[in-house]
């Protein structure tokens, strides 16, 4: 009996010491100095938008000639965007402008990243666009 309940309290440690630090386990930010420079071999603008609490959220636009439309593109977990400015061949390639941004603590994006402010700075900069 002594070993499952010493087992049952490893068990709970366990899912509460992943609950409370999940965000170490799933994100892999890249941070990057706020004067790096982007090079992509595609036109570009980079825009930072500052959020009414204060962080800020970093994105470049891949703008096409007579564009049939904007694709707003949400990077994994980990690094960057500028290790995916790649994925903006495909879509400028294919007459679409690509709009990406970096979440929250990641890139040159500054603040803490929370699932709501995720949505809420998506939805900001979705209007503002």
């Amino acid at each position: 009996m002594k070993i499952i309940i010493g087992l049952l309290i490893l068990y709970i440690l366990f899912v509460l010491v992943f609950y409370f630090y999940q965000h170490y386990f799933f994100f892999r930010p890249e941070i990057l100095p706020s004067n790096f420079n982007y090079d992509y071999p595609y036109d570009f603008e980079e825009k930072t938008f500052e959020m009414e609490d204060g962080g800020s959220v970093n994105s470049i636009h891949f703008r096409v000639p007579n564009s049939r439309g904007v694709i707003y593109y949400f990077k994994g977990n980990s690094r960057s965007i500028k290790g995916w400015g790649k994925f903006a061949a495909d879509f400028i390639g294919n007459g679409y402008d690509f709009f990406m941004m970096d979440y929250r603590g990641f890139g040159k994006s500054r603040g803490k990243m929370t699932e709501q402010k995720l949505y809420d700075d998506s939805q900001v900069i979705y209007n503002t666009k």
